[in-house]
């Protein structure tokens, strides 16, 4: 007598069933050897971690935005760093030709130029706070401590 077909697909799936757990334990048994013949397989275990999270964080779309929040930031610190001899090397020039300049003219030069050395040392802490926090590499190349 042949056997229904219910019974066909059960037994099929048996047979699946046993040929993967099979196929499983192969698999985990290549992997046992290839990690004996290893040196140290939790270095290779780390290293695949590494890896997988290295290509995450490639692939990420979050993460591409937050590198280019980060890039814009840092441009724009080093822009706003710069700044600041840009306007000491402009009141510098203009200083010899307001020296003949109306005294009105002169206590405003004097105000800005008073203020120069406050600026420079506000910009010397935070250079410093970033040095201590490890980030020295967000400062422009030149960055020191805004004296000329």
């Amino acid at each position: 007598m042949a056997p229904r077909p219910a019974e066909d697909g059960a037994a099929g799936d048996a047979a699946e069933l046993q040929r993967l757990q099979h196929e499983i334990r192969a698999a985990i048994k290549e992997r046992s050897d290839i990690e004996q013949r290893l040196a140290n397989p939790d270095a290779l275990r780390a290293a695949t971690a590494r890896a997988h999270r290295d290509r995450d964080a490639v692939t990420n779309p979050l993460l591409d935005e937050a590198r280019g929040k980060v890039s814009a930031d840092i441009a724009a610190l080093n822009e706003a760093w710069r700044h600041v001899d840009t306007v000491t090397r402009s009141i510098d020039r203009l200083n010899d030709l307001i020296e003949h300049a109306p005294a009105h003219i002169r206590r405003h030069r004097d105000a800005i130029a008073e203020s120069l050395p406050n600026v420079r040392q506000a910009r010397a802490k935070i250079a410093e706070r970033l040095r201590a926090a490890g980030l020295e590499s967000l400062l422009p190349e030149e960055a020191g401590d805004g004296a000329r």
